[in-house]
């Protein structure tokens, strides 16, 4: 994991208040300065004060004291905090004056704009990648070994993928008598699929965005989800059972399929959030709860759910 430190530069312009905007300047002049976004402020015991953004010293009198110039704080991090949850809080915050400090809110350096956005940009390319199970060597020349590495980095989850399909096959062949009673059954297995991992994606990317910017209660993101969940899953359990028994005049199928979605639904988001947090527990990357593994426990599930309440509720 990056970490704030990793991004810092300690080669920032530095200043007391009672400095004047001439000696400022006078100092910016003689070094060429790796990050001079901001002049920050420090006291004796080199704690942090403030800044001052330099557009408002080259805008400002030579006698005046940088204390009068004296902007918003910036954003204070600890060395070890991650970079990621950085750079978002400074998106977040429409801020790009980030101050490292430490414990004693000592100024040790500042994270220039630029190795922020780089940052967000990697991991943006990062996570779209996983969510599809592959990895960055996909984004290299498809000759030699780069394909090779390829293969290895795709298959595996392309496997897992294979493997669920498989044991979603044997559920559903253990209903194989429902579903010889009312083939109708078949004709809306597809739907009830879709929409638990419709709803069990968003659950996961809502959740793993939260996570990057810091720990998530257990209890209280299942309890969360599971209210969104049954909410969501009342909607389109009433909407499907009532457009379905319009459309065919069959209120048993009707019934079957709504309260299935229903269920569904709720699994789904409490699954979805499970799945991340346990790998974010384990020291995984949550991001990879996001890809074919959730995809393929959520398509087991909602078919045995699926088939489980149409043997239910059918007549014999």
């Amino acid at each position: 994991m990056t970490t704030a430190a990793e991004l810092m530069t300690v080669d920032i312009p530095r200043g007391d208040g009672h400095h004047t905007v001439g000696d400022m300047i006078a100092t910016l002049r003689r070094h060429a300065w790796e990050e001079v976004g901001h002049v920050y402020l420090v006291d004796d015991q080199a704690a942090l004060v403030g800044q001052v953004p330099i557009e408002r010293l080259f805008q400002a009198k030579e006698n005046t004291s940088l204390a009068e110039l004296k902007g918003l704080p910036p954003l204070e991090v600890l060395p070890g905090d991650a970079a990621e949850t950085v750079a978002l809080r400074a998106v977040e915050r429409h801020d790009a004056d980030v101050a490292v400090i430490d414990n004693r809110r000592r100024l040790l350096g500042a994270i220039p704009i630029g190795r922020l956005l780089a940052l967000l940009h990697d991991e943006h390319v990062d996570n779209f990648l996983r969510m599809g199970g592959v990895s960055r060597v996909d984004l290299q020349s498809s000759t030699g070994q780069q394909t090779l590495s390829a293969v290895r980095a795709r298959m595996p989850w392309l496997l897992v993928g294979l493997a669920g399909g498989f044991l979603a096959g044997g559920v559903a062949s253990a209903f194989e008598v429902s579903l010889k009673r009312e083939v109708a059954l078949a004709f809306f297995l597809p739907l009830v699929v879709y929409m638990a991992d419709a709803v069990g994606t968003q659950t996961e990317t809502v959740l793993v965005r939260r996570l990057a910017y810091g720990e998530v209660a257990l209890w209280t993101q299942l309890t969360r989800e599971a209210l969104i969940g049954a909410s969501i899953g009342a909607i389109v359990a009433v909407v499907a059972a009532g457009g379905l028994w319009f459309w065919n005049g069959h209120p048993a199928l009707a019934i079957v399929v709504g309260a299935s979605l229903g269920v569904s639904a709720i699994v789904a988001t409490v699954m979805a959030s499970l799945l991340p947090l346990g790998l974010a527990h384990l020291g995984a990357d949550p991001a990879l709860a996001s890809g074919p593994m959730a995809t393929v426990v959520q398509d087991i599930l909602s078919v045995g759910i699926y088939l489980m309440i149409a043997t239910a509720l059918l007549p014999v």
